[in-house]
């Protein structure tokens, strides 16, 4: 069955795990033969340059330092790009929060992947009178919007089904992203040689409360005395508030020798990190993250997730790491059977070299394009 697949995806300014998605969800099709595109707004030229193959509509805008009027903007700016240019395409696919926005008026059968509700994208927003108006107007029009265009839904996991089911009474699609196990599984040339003393602790994910830095910051702060070699990698960019609170954090409770603030790292560096690491900490709340701690394993670093984070009763129910609240408890059982916990990360790389592959996730999202124009 030959289709022609809009991609839409907001403004793509930094490379994160949806960005992935799309990338490798494009490639898959450039592969097969299926024509697509990709509509945004803004985009790096490293993830340009990874969808060589891939035609790419994009109306850039100028970033402000107010997220909220970016917000507006993508909406617009997306909206307007599918109006333009939907008749040419048999099914719509869109990506993150407001890419669902765009599908408005539109006729053709949409795809929503949904890496995550508007309830969480936007839980950061300020309590003010305002935004809480703001936001209510929002979710009531997406409500609306997904009950009257989106033909089909996909999420990654259990937990996303059971959320996105009680929000929009609609059951989606559970199918789960790949990893590039042979890109992150392969050691790559080592820019820092770790000293035999040195506890490497990393935490990948842009700078911000929903990964929750701060936490990791805490388990550096109570471990210091008990594992003086430990050192926090915080690897992610960041800006604003939340970034100028935890620097200030590292200042106050003396912890500059224990904790290096990287910046964006592009996909080379980050995998040099995860072969340096002796642990990853993914203290995240209920938002993102969800490709981390398999890159991880793949690299066969051990990993310690949260409760919270939607993947992990995947890494609970296959036992290939550590899912817990305490993480200082768990960071230094990690310190103490170091040996124990990589017999275990190497059983995750086994595991998501056999069932986590992008091939089959982008071969069941085809199926669901097809269910969509044909359903």
């Amino acid at each position: 069955m030959a289709m022609r697949v809009l991609i839409v995806q907001p403004s793509m300014n930094i490379y994160g795990g949806a960005e992935l998605v799309v990338v490798k969800l494009a490639e898959y099709l450039a592969n097969v033969g299926i024509e697509h595109a990709l509509l945004t707004t803004n985009i790096l030229p490293e993830i340009e340059k990874d969808l060589c193959c891939t035609p790419i509509f994009k109306s850039p805008y100028k970033r402000s330092k107010n997220w909220q009027l970016d917000l507006l903007k993508d909406m617009w700016l997306l909206n307007n790009g599918v109006r333009r240019r939907a008749k040419r395409y048999d099914v719509i696919n869109v990506h993150n929060v407001p890419a669902e926005f765009s599908i408005f008026p539109v006729s053709r059968p949409v795809v929503w992947m949904c890496h995550e509700p508007p309830d969480v994208y936007l839980s950061s927003w300020e309590h003010t009178v305002p935004n809480v108006f703001a936001q209510k107007v929002f979710y009531a029009a997406d409500r609306q919007i997904v009950k009257r265009y989106i033909k089909q839904a996909v999420v990654a996991d259990k937990y996303n089904a059971e959320r996105f089911k009680a929000i929009y009474s609609m059951t989606p699609h559970i199918i789960h992203y790949g990893i590039d196990y042979d890109f992150f599984s392969a050691k790559s040339d080592d820019f820092y040689i770790k000293r035999s003393s040195e506890f490497i602790v990393l935490h990948v994910g842009r700078l911000a409360e929903s990964k929750n830095q701060k936490e990791s910051l805490r388990c550096i702060k109570l471990l210091k005395k008990d594992i003086p070699g430990i050192r926090l990698v915080l690897a992610g960019y960041g800006e604003g508030a939340y970034v100028n609170e935890l620097k200030r954090f590292v200042q106050d409770e003396g912890l500059q020798e224990h904790v290096l603030f990287t910046g964006h790292v592009n996909r080379d560096r980050l995998r040099v990190f995860f072969h340096r690491a002796d642990v990853l900490l993914h203290p995240i709340r209920e938002q993102g993250g969800w490709l981390t701690p398999f890159e991880a394993l793949s690299a066969g670093t051990p990993v310690i997730v949260s409760k919270d984070m939607t993947a992990s009763d995947i890494i609970a129910n296959e036992g290939i790491g550590v899912v817990t609240g305490d993480y200082a408890r768990a960071l230094e059982d990690v310190y103490r059977n170091l040996k124990r916990h990589k017999e275990t990360a190497l059983s995750g790389r086994l595991f998501i070299r056999n069932n986590l592959r992008w091939d089959n996730f982008s071969a069941e999202m085809v199926k669901v394009f097809k269910a969509a124009i044909t359903g």
